[in-house]
């Protein structure tokens, strides 16, 4: 796991951050935390490029949740791997059917505020209303909270985590997660 300015990320390989376009647009974060619990406890590594999805809106349409909400960071420097920092493998088999169950992660809060604190949701995957573009979940009994945008959607394959979504939002009933297999080819570009 990772956090940037007002956003959660996920470490996928050495140099190579994943998060939601809209953490990111008209505001380039200059350093990646990871390896804590707790925000601002970790090692920071500088952010050196920033590339969002061509199509993502900038100037005012940037912070609204739309259609390729992904953005890959790069860091100057490697980052170290121990027991608490760890990439994550995309997913890239057959999609999951509805029902699947997912753990959503990030540093967001609750309904009390923003906690800066590594959290994690379990709920099952939905598909109704999302279209390709997305996976959904119900916010029942948990869910991303604000903060936990560009966090991982995981999904467990046999004894395996693989990140399956980028958190992007949230309406009144659903979550919404960027379906990091559609856009596998973007994210492989710059890994």
């Amino acid at each position: 796991m990772a956090k940037i300015s007002g956003c959660s990320a996920s470490v996928l390989n050495k140099r190579t951050i994943l998060t939601a376009a809209h953490c990111v647009c008209n505001r380039a974060p200059s350093s990646v935390e990871v390896g804590t619990v707790r925000a601002g406890r970790g090692t920071s590594y500088r952010v050196s490029n920033t590339y969002i999805y061509p199509g993502y809106p900038t100037g005012s349409g940037c912070a609204v949740v739309r259609d390729y909400d992904l953005a890959v960071l790069k860091t100057s420097s490697d980052i170290a791997f121990n027991s608490n920092v760890q990439p994550i493998a995309l997913f890239s088999g057959s999609e999951p059917s509805a029902g699947s169950a997912i753990i959503s992660m990030g540093y967001g809060g609750d309904h009390n505020g923003i906690s800066n604190v590594l959290n994690y949701a379990e709920t099952t995957l939905t598909r109704s209303g999302c279209g390709s573009a997305y996976f959904c979940s119900s916010r029942q009994p948990n869910s991303i909270y604000f903060g936990d945008s560009g966090g991982p959607m995981v999904y467990r394959s046999g004894s395996t985590y693989y990140q399956l979504g980028v958190n992007s939002g949230i309406s009144s009933t659903t979550s919404l997660y960027a379906n990091v297999v559609r856009y596998a080819s973007f994210i492989n570009r710059y890994t």
